[in-house]
């Protein structure tokens, strides 16, 4: 069990600084997270309220810490430390040796090769850290960029998971993409 004050470790790129939310990031973050293009595939909805992103910082990031998971990830853009996006691995099961990973990034970012840079630091980090056999990602039938970004990572898709997902009142298609140890390059 990690300490009650766990956060992830700092991950650095070319261009990015990833690290953990902190409640100053609650105002900065909710005018991207309040953008529905942004949350057109995601599992959550537009935030209405700075509140809303507050809760997202304290509610859902600082419990994932206290568990002593990496995720998620706040992805902000060297040298500015206002965050643009998430990006995390967390357990699907531990059991099995599988996990997931997330992200997404503000519409003023999207195709800068953010999303790419930030998820392959985190991938290295967690096969090296939590050494799992297998991290998968699921992508919402449609959202083509984001299965561009498994692709670019070395993820292979395994197939489309028909009506499995109920989102907003709709069953979705969910395409599933997966990534093995050995095929980390």
């Amino acid at each position: 069990m990690k300490p009650y004050d766990w956060r992830p470790p700092v991950l650095t790129t070319s261009r990015l600084v990833l690290r953990a939310f902190t409640d100053d990031d609650a105002e900065p973050l909710f005018e991207h997270a309040r953008n529905p293009n942004v949350t057109r595939y995601t599992l959550w909805d537009a935030h209405q309220t700075v509140a809303e992103t507050m809760m997202f910082v304290r509610d859902y990031a600082l419990l994932r810490y206290r568990e002593g998971t990496a995720e998620p990830y706040a992805i902000t853009v060297a040298p500015d430390p206002r965050p643009v996006g998430a990006c995390g691995c967390f357990w699907a099961s531990q059991t099995h040796q599988t996990m997931e990973l997330g992200y997404w990034i503000a519409e003023p970012f999207w195709g800068k090769g953010y999303v790419v840079e930030a998820c392959r630091a985190v991938l290295d980090f967690a096969f090296a850290e939590y050494a799992p056999e297998r991290i998968q990602a699921r992508v919402i039938e449609g959202n083509d960029a984001s299965a561009r970004v498994l692709t670019k990572l070395g993820f292979r898709e395994e197939g489309t998971l028909r009506r499995v997902l109920l989102r907003r009142g709709r069953f979705e298609d969910v395409r599933m993409f997966s990534l093995l140890r050995g095929e980390k390059g």
